[in-house]
């Protein structure tokens, strides 16, 4: 009788091979849910606009994700803790960063940032008409061409694209950068459409 010494060998180290096997492979599952986890804590957050502030380039009901450990710059839509019991949090865009001078003419934005010599027009295509008021009814009087706003070292000047209807900064003043929880990212933006379907499905679904 002929015994095969390989054979018993390979057989005897199969069970061995399939529970290393499976130890990696829930290993890795638990490396994934653990980064994930990392993910939607620590680095991304969720957030649902509330409002008109932001039209047209944010609606009531949008769904959105922000990066909560990105530093925001001019022109980045963010997400600022506030401190009022009516709005605790906001979602705007930032205007202008400590150092920057800026003011409003007749519906026009001027700003001078930090290191330059002359006061320049901020391109806004986002804007739909024009803008005057504060969401007061009162006209825009927060700077002007001969006392523009000199934003403090470590504070943001931020505004909704809604002008007309945006309680901003405009009425409170310049906030600290600390205050910003996150920074609105360009791929929630583009694909806005489906995140919102999705929140509106799972939301329904939940209700």
């Amino acid at each position: 009788m002929r015994v095969d010494f390989r054979q018993m060998i390979d057989e005897r180290k199969r069970p061995k091979d399939e529970v290393y096997s499976a130890a990696r492979f829930f290993a890795v599952v638990l490396l994934v849910v653990f980064a994930v986890i990392i993910l939607f804590t620590v680095i991304l957050g969720g957030v649902r606009v509330d409002g008109v502030s932001m039209e047209p380039t944010l609606h009531d009901g949008d769904y959105l994700f922000v990066n909560k450990l990105a530093d925001a710059k001019r022109g980045d839509i963010v997400v600022v803790y506030t401190g009022r019991e009516n709005a605790e949090f906001v979602i705007k865009r930032v205007i202008a960063l400590g150092g920057d001078r800026i003011y409003a003419a007749d519906g026009v934005l001027y700003r001078k940032c930090a290191g330059e010599t002359e006061f320049s027009v901020v391109d806004e295509p986002y804007l739909q008409g024009d803008w005057l008021y504060a969401g007061d009814e009162k006209p825009d009087t927060f700077a002007s061409e001969s006392a523009p706003l000199q934003i403090p070292d470590g504070e943001i000047f931020y505004m909704g694209d809604n002008r007309n209807e945006s309680y901003d900064c405009r009425a409170y003043g310049p906030q600290p950068e600390e205050h910003v929880w996150g920074v609105v990212t360009g791929w929630s933006m583009e694909m806005k459409g489906f995140f919102t379907s999705v929140f509106n499905i799972f939301g329904a679904a939940s209700a």
